[in-house]
Parts: C-alpha cells; sequence; structure tokens
C-alpha cells in the first residue's frame, strides 16, 4: 500500500505561484490524467551518459506507470543504469510529471487486467504477456495550463511513501 501527500512544489518565487492549498489539484483528478494520456514520454539516461527521450503507449495503473518494449534504447538505458526514469504526460489540460523509478516485472491478474482496460481505452493493441516495466513513482508534479491563470495556483506535488 502507497501512502499519497500533497504539497506545493519548490518553485522559484518569480513565478509568483500560490502558497496555500486553494487551487491545489486532487489525486484523483491527476490519476485519472495519467490513465487517459495517450502518449507517455520517457526520459531515460544513456552510459554516456546524455538523456534520451522517447514517446511511448503506456498505462497507469496500481499508482504506477508501465511500458513495454523490445530490444531498445530507452529499455538498454533502464537494465544497464539505475532505473530512474522521468514520464511525462500532456492531457486535458494538464501537465504532469513522474519521477521514479523503473523495474521490469511480472504484474499479477489485477494489474495485468487494469493495465489491459487501460491500453483498450486508448489503442487498438492490446498487451498480451505479464511482464513491464514498471514505473514506481517517488512523485508526481502536476499543473494546469488551461486556463493559464491556473498556472498560478495548480501547481502540486504528490509524494508516494510505502506505508507500512
Amino acid at each position: 500500500m502507497t501512502h499519497i501527500t500533497r504539497r506545493r512544489p519548490r518553485i522559484p518565487a518569480d513565478y509568483d505561484i500560490a502558497t496555500g492549498e486553494e487551487g491545489m489539484l486532487e489525486w484523483p483528478d491527476v490519476a485519472a490524467s495519467l490513465a487517459a494520456a495517450p502518449i507517455f514520454w520517457v526520459a531515460t539516461v544513456t552510459p554516456g551518459p546524455a538523456p534520451h527521450l522517447i514517446p511511448i503507449w503506456g498505462a497507469w495503473a496500481d499508482d504506477a506507470a508501465f511500458i513495454e518494449g523490445g530490444n531498445t534504447r530507452w529499455r538498454r538505458n533502464l537494465t544497464e543504469g539505475d532505473g530512474a526514469t522521468h514520464v511525462g504526460v500532456d492531457h486535458g489540460g494538464l501537465q504532469v510529471m513522474v519521477r521514479g523509478t523503473a523495474a521490469y516485472t511480472e504484474v499479477d491478474s489485477a494489474v495485468r487486467q487494469a493495465i489491459i482496460e487501460c491500453y483498450g481505452a486508448k489503442y487498438p493493441y492490446r498487451p498480451e504477456g505479464t511482464e513491464f516495466w514498471r514505473i514506481e513513482p517517488r512523485s508526481v508534479l502536476a499543473w494546469k495550463i488551461d486556463p493559464v491563470e491556473a498556472f498560478s495556483t495548480s501547481p502540486t506535488e504528490f509524494r508516494f511513501e510505502a506505508s507500512s
């Protein structure tokens, strides 16, 4: 079980971001945007090290991002590195950045079904396997850009901590 807390992100004062809770985003709305986003922008680091950014289909389920793919540069980056990953989406007027760690894992039947349903709602494709790259978030930053005035009140950071 994961415990999710909400706070204002650290943003330079000259952005004039609100400091109180008014206008902050709610986690269910951000999670719904992640689930509905058709493209996940996944950032990894090459052994060089150099940044590597790709657009890919993905699912949001069980409070994590799930992606799959063959012998690609991003997959080798995750395998050869420490799994540090960022995922960005732009959906429904929300900008969302997931900061986390990726691990190749086999999912149980309930999570697999949630992934298949998420894919099915967006793509003409359903994953067949049970192994995925699971990107476990440490934090998620989100803010509205529509309407533009919401930018000053909506920036919200969600922190993920394992519950004991």
